[in-house]
């Protein structure tokens, strides 16, 4: 961007000189709220002078103020990136860092390379469904660690998600019909309007169960940097209404964003590895809530701009149709479990399977170990039927297991139950709970011979990420154990002997209905 048309002091900042580090040349890109000047291995990041309403930046003591509330916030979910508030300084020439009078105050931060954000990944294919794992760990271990209470738990509650949706509703009055037509507004505010009414003590439910969090706010793809660790940045700190509220609502924003993408497969990884991190499969009744309300908001900002912007039309429109898209969404409930022995391939079938149903991914493992209160991924070493894997245990498991999937597929969902149910009474007690919801049931047992298991849990052995406890010296024990579904019905079989267990997913893929592609 050219110095036309910027007022002296933010052109002042094009050049080099300005900064502390020697730099060729400074870049500057403009949004409505600031501008960011890039200066070789920094990013300088003003606040504009501007009351709109949800935000005021009109004094420089409140610039400062919220530049020092981003520095703090981001560094949440952040490290070695946000590295503090600079001085604009000077009596004549400015300079960072110099003497004289304070004219202005900036975020600086360390330049995150730009190909490795989330978003660009995504539209280039090259991001592996494991970093969507990694990425729902980290933001629940975040919304785990996040204050709660007090005015959080207040604006967290349904009074406020209310006043967001009428806000909404009325800034967008005056769009034309070509960006947001007549009938998808009748048909979200209906939506919203019943769905309010239905579930209002679900709403109060979640904020008595601490779900109402001191979140992040913005949880967009383009906001995700993977490089050498995940750092997820730019967070709202303007407005604590914007940032304060249910986990469920930031959980939907970055699904809602991989869905726009054209990447609902990894809206759904992510998704699931969130909710095994968490346990909150009480969220899954508002995410298609959710979705839609951020999906409105992103199309709200970007009509503001049409006017000004007439190119900016067709993607507004289309994230208002994506928000229509939520209203209702068919999911296909039905209960699909798989069952085999630990290492023959369960979790990799159950993960596959669940992305190409749009599943709600639950685990035992997971399961049975927030149950005894251990960590998810503290490796446990007891003997084989003792510690967590009593009789006593196992039972406790699968009903609590059977239970969340109860719930899941009551709110329209399928489900996806990835455990071992090495007996048949555990098989027996999963399709009467299909049989008594009304809904299909299919049990994927996975077969793969005992030398190719004992590989496979050597190796998973070392893998961190893994949370399952199943070890190669106790395997012998648990395969005479098991009770194979032999001619129970609704059996699928799948050879999980070879390396690409996905290709093995045909016939089970086919018996489902759906086809081999995410």
């Amino acid at each position: 961007m050219g110095q036309a048309g910027l007022p002296p002091l933010i052109a002042t900042l094009l050049e080099p000189g300005v900064y502390p580090d020697s730099v060729d040349r400074v870049e500057l890109i403009e949004t409505h709220i600031s501008w960011v000047f890039l200066a070789g291995d920094r990013a300088y990041k003003l606040k504009k002078p501007v009351d709109l309403g949800f935000l005021d930046f009109t004094t420089l003591e409140r610039r400062r103020f919220f530049c020092e509330e981003e520095v703090r916030l981001n560094r949440r979910l952040t490290e070695g990136v946000y590295l503090g508030v600079a001085e604009l300084r000077g009596d004549g020439r400015l300079h960072f860092g110099g003497t004289g009078l304070v004219h202005e105050v900036a975020v600086v931060m360390r330049r995150l390379p730009h190909d490795r954000m989330l978003d660009r990944l995504v539209q280039a294919g090259t991001a592996p469904p494991e970093l969507l794992d990694d990425i729902g760990h980290l933001v629940a271990r975040f919304h785990a660690g996040a204050a709660t209470g007090g005015e959080i738990d207040l604006l967290g509650g349904l009074d406020t998600v209310r006043e967001n949706w009428e806000e909404n509703f009325a800034q967008t009055a005056h769009l034309s019909a070509e960006i947001l037509p007549e009938p998808w507004r009748r048909a979200l505010r209906d939506y919203v309007s019943q769905f309010l009414t239905r579930e209002a003590d679900r709403f109060a439910a979640r904020v008595a169960a601490g779900r109402s969090r001191d979140c992040h706010g913005d949880l967009q793809a383009q906001h995700v940097c993977c490089a050498d660790r995940i750092q997820i940045f730019d967070c709202i700190e303007f407005n604590h209404r914007f940032r304060f509220g249910d986990t469920a609502n930031e959980v939907a924003f970055l699904a809602m964003d991989l869905d726009r993408l054209g990447r609902s497969d990894l809206a759904l990884r992510f998704l699931n590895a969130y909710l095994e991190e968490s346990g909150d499969y009480e969220a899954v009744p508002l995410l298609d809530f959710y979705c839609a309300y951020r999906a409105f908001v992103r199309g709200k900002v970007l009509s503001f701009q049409a006017a000004a912007h007439p190119e900016v039309r067709p993607g507004a429109h289309a994230l208002f149709e994506q928000a229509v898209g939520y209203v209702g969404r068919p999911h296909g409930p039905r209960v699909v479990i798989t069952t085999g022995v630990m290492g023959s391939g369960k979790s990799t079938v159950a993960r596959e399977v669940a992305q190409r149903l749009r599943a709600i991914l639950v685990r035992t493992d997971a399961v049975r170990k927030r149950l005894a209160g251990r960590p998810l991924r503290e490796r446990g070493q007891d003997p084989f039927g003792e510690g967590l894997y009593t009789e006593a245990m196992g039972q406790r498991t699968y009903f609590e297991t059977l239970n969340i999937a109860e719930e899941i597929v009551r709110t329209g969902w399928p489900v996806v139950i990835d455990g071992s149910f090495s007996a048949a009474a555990e098989r027996s007690a999963a399709r009467a709970t299909a049989a008594s919801l009304g809904v299909p049931y299919t049990a994927l047992w996975c077969k793969a011979p005992d030398p190719v298991i004992a590989l496979r849990l050597r190796h998973r052995a070392a893998d961190p990420r893994e949370i399952s406890d199943g070890r190669e010296e106790i395997l012998a024990r648990h395969r005479a154990r098991y009770e194979p579904p032999g001619d129970e019905p609704d059996v699928v079989v799948i050879d999980t002997a070879g390396e690409d267990v996905g290709a093995a997913l045909g016939p089970a893929l086919a018996r489902l209905g759906v086809d081999g592609c995410p």
